[in-house]
């Protein structure tokens, strides 16, 4: 039940996401906000091979590390001041959330293995 959730999480935040980043001066228009699309994209797909596979842990903390990738990318995009304060503060719990739930599903899959 709970991948679902992060895939809805992940689903809802590029919906946010997206627009705002459509909106970065058009000389990172191919470069830093393609790179955070691109990892946006990545982390719905790495989701959706999770739910689908049996070896969950592999695919979960692989997501991690993408969400770790994509904070890189919005603490950047924030420190050349492509998004204000409220908007950084916005993603940044978004961002925050999907961690909560991916850090959940690890602790879950950790206990039940054997």
């Amino acid at each position: 039940m709970e991948p679902l959730i992060l895939e809805q999480k992940m689903s809802d935040f590029a919906d946010y996401l997206f627009p705002v980043v459509d909106r970065f001066p058009k000389t990172e228009k191919f470069a830093l906000a393609t790179q955070i699309k691109n990892a946006v994209y990545d982390l719905i797909r790495l989701t959706i091979r999770m739910r689908k596979s049996r070896d969950k842990m592999k695919w979960l903390f692989e997501i991690d590390i993408g969400l770790e990738q994509l904070r890189f990318f919005i603490r950047h995009a924030h420190r050349r001041r492509y998004l204000s304060n409220r908007r950084q503060e916005v993603v940044a719990r978004q961002v925050s959330e999907i961690g909560k739930i991916l850090g959940g599903l690890i602790k879950t899959k950790q206990g039940a293995r054997p």
